[in-house]
């Protein structure tokens, strides 16, 4: 009766440490592929005044279309990640009222993570991250209006880097400098 107790509370034991497992990250650096653009936000030789926006940036891989509005000394950022033929994620950081948007693009279990950090009177907790939360939509989409504790003041510089997990120790893309 003893060894079945014994093999019953290792099986148990088991079952439980592979359930409470953390688990393995859905992307390879090496199945990746990426396109990103900055976009000065102060001059815009692109301007449509019918929408009052400017820089357009435009592709057919795109989640979305964006748009940035103008924003003296503005530096917008965008970037759209590729598996293959497919859009997995699509990140943007809007100057203009410093907004950040985060897209899954593929129901596949995962999506990725953005950590920025920036540097306001040498604060250390300048520091947040951000995703998409995965639904069942075919494109999920989180806009973060960077506002209360994440306000950013005009004119600081932004650290934006892309994780493919949400503990940020498997780093996708290096660090892009923007500015708010």
């Amino acid at each position: 009766m003893r060894i079945k107790s014994a093999v019953l509370s290792l099986g148990i034991a088991a079952l439980c440490t592979g359930v409470t497992g953390t688990n393995a990250a859905a992307y390879d650096d090496s199945d990746l592929s990426w396109q990103s653009w900055y976009k000065d936000t102060g001059n815009c030789d692109d301007f449509i005044p019918e929408i009052d926006y400017c820089h357009v940036i435009l592709h057919s891989r795109d989640l979305d279309g964006t748009y940035f509005m103008p924003d003296a000394g503005g530096k917008a950022f965008k970037l759209l990640m590729y598996k293959g033929s497919k859009t997995v994620a699509q990140v943007e950081f809007h100057p203009a009222g410093e907004v950040l948007w985060v897209y899954d693009g593929v129901n596949d279990g995962d999506t990725v993570y953005v950590r920025l950090k920036w540097d306001e009177n040498n604060s250390p907790a300048d520091d947040a991250t951000y995703w998409a939360r995965g639904t069942s939509a075919t494109i999920d989409s989180n806009k973060v209006q960077l506002d209360g504790d994440d306000d950013i003041d005009e004119g600081t510089t932004v650290q934006l880097r892309i994780y493919d997990d949400k503990a940020l120790t498997d780093p996708i893309t290096g660090w892009y400098y923007l500015k708010a």
